[in-house]
């Protein structure tokens, strides 16, 4: 056998294995190579697709249903141009008539404000067949039709209590699902109707309430219950709006707390009394919850709008005893929290407490300089308050309280005490001076809280000063109103860029 010519032909196929193995890698990079770039390609059209789609307007309204608050702006004036094109006489922007309104919708974004109008209509078309030509032209946009419903005449007979197409209002809600960008009011022309936008006292002219940067100066009054002493009175029939702290377990505890009046709060928030959020006048309260639900937060209803808010507003808080310093020397009364207690013991001395009033919103501390400097019974009943929508007012009685970093860390509306008025209780000229401190406070940082109690020279200085004051556009509000008054600036100080 010829060993050369057989080591010739495994050295021939050796090198065609290699090479066919090359071959074979090459192609397998070629097809990798293809792949990715392929990938890539269609990665990059999809990308600049999808940024594209973004820009129009029914991918902006698909991304504000999907929770991009972002988007809200692009959307409400997309519904805005779409509306203009379907309803004669509709004018796009923020409103310029008396009878429109600008809802503050925080929930939805900063700065967002729902767009309330007011049309007139004339008789040639149904009322659903106008509904029908505006869900068509929002659609065409992304938007559409969240709520209809047939609102009665500002003063109904009984003919008017079934439907009347010359007579009835129809009230539409825009937008995307759970974000409405309009409501509408659609009345036919000559039909007169004034609107509340708001629908109760409390909450009527909200933004009216809200204008303007005047110091805001919340006044606490702690320790009512006692009895209607000649100072306790005189306090209470004060032409200012004040926060009244009423102790539990006293013979007029309930009395006071009963002195409870509506607030000036923003619209979304119950201002009635008992905090019910029901609106006087709404002619088909029933409807209201289903509203809601589907997230169109607009109080609307006919009637007589109030030209002004009361002056003499009253919010009533529980004014908690807790224990002090010294104690048991220094008593707190009976329900005190003590520092040690448990979140079954704190739970029931607040409920026990809360039972003895009505129309309570908050709690402040009554003494408590021990208690309040506890981080654990601070932080149990903070949470309990949590859980039951109340704010807390720190009163600081102890510089080393930590009850307003545990309100906030709970997440709870809190405020805390600028000054105690009257920590010497019988000095009229010291009182003053201490009114005067609290008054420049709100001066220098727009907001401020101050404390003082049912005592003759207290009721006296207050009477004489706050006339004057008043004069001189120093606004007085009662806790809840301050803060929400704070949390409207902040949002319009955030929506002009911090200026």
């Amino acid at each position: 056998m010829d060993l050369q010519k057989l080591f010739g032909r495994k050295k021939t196929r050796k090198k065609a294995a290699q090479r066919k193995k090359t071959a074979s890698a090459k192609a397998a990079a070629s097809r990798r190579l293809a792949w990715w770039l392929g990938t890539t390609a269609v990665v990059v059209i999809l990308g600049v697709g999808l940024l594209n789609w973004t820009k129009t307007r029914q991918g902006q309204a698909t991304l504000l249903t999907l929770g991009s608050d972002k988007m809200y702006g692009e959307v409400q004036i997309a519904v805005d141009t779409a509306l203009a094109s379907a309803l004669p006489g509709f004018t796009t922007g923020s409103a310029t008539n008396p009878t429109d309104h600008d809802w503050p919708a925080p929930e939805f974004g900063p700065g967002a404000m729902i767009h309330c109008r007011s049309i007139s209509l004339g008789p040639d078309e149904s009322w659903w067949e106008i509904q029908a030509r505006i869900a068509t032209a929002v659609e065409a946009v992304g938007a559409r039709v969240l709520w209809g419903e047939r609102l009665l005449p500002e003063r109904p007979g009984k003919e008017q209590l079934r439907p009347n197409e010359n007579l009835d209002l129809l009230r539409l809600d825009i937008g995307v699902a759970g974000r409405p960008t309009h409501t509408l009011v659609l009345a036919r022309e000559g039909v007169r109707n004034r609107l509340q936008w708001g629908g109760g006292p409390g909450v009527l002219r909200w933004t009216e309430f809200a204008s303007g940067d005047a110091p805001v100066v919340a006044l606490v009054i702690d320790d009512w219950g006692h009895g209607k002493t000649g100072p306790a009175m005189s306090i209470l029939g004060l032409p200012a709006s004040l926060t009244m702290a009423v102790l539990p377990n006293l013979s007029y505890s309930r009395y006071f707390s009963l002195q409870r009046t509506e607030l000036v709060l923003p619209p979304g928030r119950p201002s009635d009394p008992e905090g019910t959020g029901q609106v006087a006048g709404l002619k088909l309260a029933s409807s209201r919850p289903a509203r809601l639900q589907a997230g169109c937060p607009v109080e609307v209803t006919t009637g007589r709008r109030r030209s002004s808010w009361p002056n003499k507003r009253r919010e009533v808080m529980l004014h908690l005893p807790m224990e002090p310093q010294g104690y048991p020397e220094t008593n707190p009364g009976p329900d005190a929290l003590f520092v040690g207690m448990n979140e079954h013991q704190i739970r029931t001395r607040l409920d026990n407490a809360l039972a003895t009033l009505t129309n309570v919103t908050g709690v402040n501390n009554h003494m408590g300089s021990a208690a309040t400097s506890d981080t654990p019974l601070m932080r149990t009943l903070m949470s309990v308050l949590q859980e039951k929508d109340l704010f807390f007012v720190d009163s600081l009685t102890s510089s080393r309280s930590v009850a307003y970093a545990e309100a906030q860390r709970a997440e709870i509306p809190a405020a805390r005490n600028r000054i105690f008025l009257d920590y010497d209780n019988e000095n009229e000229s010291a009182i003053a001076a201490n009114l005067e401190r609290l008054v420049q406070s709100a001066r220098a940082s727009g907001f401020a809280v101050g404390i003082g109690h049912p005592h003759r020279a207290t009721a006296a200085v207050l009477a004489r000063e706050l006339p004057g004051l008043i004069e001189q556009g120093v606004r007085f509000v009662t806790i809840s109103e301050l803060m929400a008054l704070q949390e409207f600036r902040a949002a319009v100080v955030a929506e002009n860029g911090g200026h």
